[in-house]
C-alpha cells in the first residue's frame, strides 16, 4: 500500500505541476494580447489627435490688451504684466475657414511643473460665419504660464494659444 501511494503521490503531484504551468503559460499569452489591444487603442487615439490638431494648424489664439470698439488690436504679446490685484486680457481668435458653430468655450488653465489646473471656462456665442473674434476680459489672478484653448460645445478644440503673465 505503501508503494501504491508514493507512486501515485508523485504522479498527482507531476500532474498538479503541469497543471499549474499551463495555466500560468495561457494566462501569459492573454495578458499580452491585452497589453497589444492597449497598444493598438494608443495608436489611434494619437493618430485621432493629430488628425484635430492638423485640421485646427491654421487656427490660432493669441492675446491682446485690447480691441477697439472700430476693429484695432491693441498691444498684441504673449507676455503681459498686470497688477497683484489681477488684471485681464482680451483673446483673438483667427480661424481659416469659418467656425461653423453659434457657441464655444474659452477654457483658462495654468500650468505648472505638475501639470495643468483649469482656472475658468467660460461659454461665448459666436457667428457661424465668421473667421474672426474676440474673447473680452480674460481675467488672471496669478503670475504663471497659462493655455487659452477655444472648444467647440462638443469638446473639440478649435485652437489653443500661451500667455506668460507677471505682475508689474
Amino acid at each position: 500500500m505503501q508503494n501504491f501511494t508514493k507512486r501515485f503521490g508523485f504522479l498527482f503531484a507531476l500532474i498538479i505541476s503541469l497543471s499549474i504551468i499551463i495555466a500560468c503559460g495561457s494566462k501569459k499569452e492573454s495578458t499580452g494580447e491585452k497589453e497589444e489591444t492597449k497598444k493598438e487603442e494608443t495608436k489611434k487615439e494619437e493618430v485621432k489627435k493629430e488628425s484635430t490638431t492638423s485640421s485646427s494648424s491654421a487656427n490660432q489664439v493669441y492675446f491682446v490688451e485690447e480691441y477697439t470698439k472700430d476693429g484695432q488690436e491693441v498691444g498684441k504679446s504673449d507676455k503681459f504684466f498686470i497688477s497683484p490685484k489681477g488684471g485681464y486680457l482680451t483673446a483673438m481668435l483667427k480661424t481659416a475657414q469659418p467656425i461653423g458653430v453659434g457657441s464655444v468655450d474659452v477654457r483658462l488653465e495654468r500650468e505648472s511643473l505638475d501639470g495643468s489646473e483649469i482656472i475658468d471656462t467660460q461659454p461665448y456665442d459666436v457667428s457661424p460665419e465668421k473667421s474672426y473674434f474676440f474673447f473680452d476680459k480674460v481675467t488672471f489672478y496669478k503670475s504663471g504660464d497659462y493655455k487659452v484653448t477655444v472648444f467647440k460645445k462638443d469638446g473639440t478644440p478649435i485652437a489653443t494659444g500661451n500667455v506668460r503673465i507677471e505682475f508689474k
